[in-house]
């Protein structure tokens, strides 16, 4: 073999050798990485949700209406008599108290008729003055002819003319009497048609409304209207569960769009006992007094009735309560799990209920019942800013 042909077959064997070598080890390396055991699990998700922790406070249930404030009597003062308005005293805004004159009407012709009636009373009782005279002279004459009579000394016939003089004397004066009593029937009507030309106030109040002047002759509206500001109504309907629910002398807050940030104590002071065939619902009011005349007739207002009051109550805000399967629950928050807790529910206003069973003070429950968490799942609480 020459020179050359050995440095070819050492070169060949040692490419060989090298091979074999290399194989091994690449291979050995990948069974190891294949057989190693998984020793890191993965993280569990943490869910940030909304929280929020039971506490203990006064709560009060309350019925919310709304409706126009109008006075607790409005009067149309209309007058009973016609005729032209001969004075008006009173204008809008004036203060008027029961029995104060508001107008006058033309009384010319009815103070006529009253004088006539005088005159007539007059008549009436000089003709019952003659009736009487005469009905004495009669007396006096038949008790002369009765003595005489029976002393003999006058025939039947003038005593019989003599009674009959006595009985004529007394249907005069009866007759005499029940005209004296007629002309003054007629006397005390024209007086009081006389009277009824001064119109007068029915209430205490304030006029509201005035629809004529001096001159003019009322038709179908009134004179003036009078209203008794001093206590205002809002009227409401209701339905039926709800005025189940209400009672007469209930506390109210009431307040007017006109008066913003300004409240009035009220009172429920009526609940219809019937309802309103066209929607079902019971007519209720509400009194506010209104001694200043802060409230002014058709003010659109608002009123808060409190139903109930529970001091010492736990309470947790109103969207942390939810429907499953027929129960009421809350979603408890304990550190980072959530479990089911079904709740017995009290009160509630705007924005909170209370718990009557089911939770204790500082419970922390999940803030949004509408949104369901999975079971099992870990939460982060974060406190809501109320």
């Amino acid at each position: 073999m020459s020179r050359n042909n050995r440095q070819f077959a050492v070169l060949g064997f040692a490419i060989i050798l090298s091979s074999s070598l290399i194989l091994p080890a690449c291979g050995g390396s990948s069974t190891t990485a294949e057989a190693a055991p998984e020793t890191t699990a993965p993280e569990a998700t943490i869910v940030d949700v909304p929280v929020a922790k039971a506490s203990v406070g006064a709560i009060e249930s309350t019925l919310e209406i709304s409706g126009t404030l109008a006075p607790r009597s409005r009067v149309a003062v209309k007058p009973k008599l016609p005729g032209t308005i001969d004075r008006i005293l009173v204008d809008i805004g004036d203060a008027v108290s029961m029995g104060q004159t508001i107008a006058t009407i033309d009384r010319r012709e009815i103070d006529a008729q009253v004088d006539a009636s005088v005159a007539a009373v007059a008549v009436a009782k000089a003709a019952l003055d003659t009736a009487e005279a005469g009905l004495a002279s009669a007396v006096l004459e038949h008790d002369r002819a009765k003595n005489l009579f029976e002393k003999g000394a006058l025939p039947r016939q003038r005593l019989d003319a003599a009674a009959t003089q006595h009985r004529a004397g007394v249907a005069q004066r009866d007759l005499a009497t029940a005209n004296l009593a007629q002309a003054n029937a007629a006397l005390r009507r024209a007086r009081e048609v006389q009277s009824n030309s001064t119109v007068t106030s029915p209430v205490n109040g304030f006029v509201v409304e005035r629809n004529y002047d001096a001159g003019s002759t009322p038709g179908d509206k009134p004179i003036v209207v009078v209203a008794d500001l001093r206590e205002m109504k809002l009227e409401a309907g209701v339905s039926e569960l709800e005025a189940g629910r209400l009672r007469v002398g209930m506390k109210a807050s009431v307040s007017v769009q006109a008066k913003p940030g300004m409240t009035f104590p009220g009172q429920l002071a009526a609940i219809a006992p019937e309802v309103d065939e066209r929607n079902r619902h019971f007519k209720i009011d509400v009194r506010v007094p209104n001694d200043g005349r802060t409230l002014l007739s058709g003010m659109y207002a608002s009123a808060r009735i409190v139903e109930a009051t529970s001091t010492n109550a736990i309470l947790i805000p109103k969207e942390a309560v939810a429907t499953r399967n027929g129960r009421r629950i809350v979603q408890k928050v304990n550190g980072d799990a959530v479990s089911i807790v079904e709740v017995v529910e009290g009160l509630s206003d705007a924005t909170r209920v209370q718990i009557v069973k089911g939770l204790a003070a500082g419970d922390t429950v999940f803030a949004d019942a509408r949104r369901e968490l999975a079971a099992g799942v870990k939460v982060r609480g974060i406190a809501e800013s109320r």
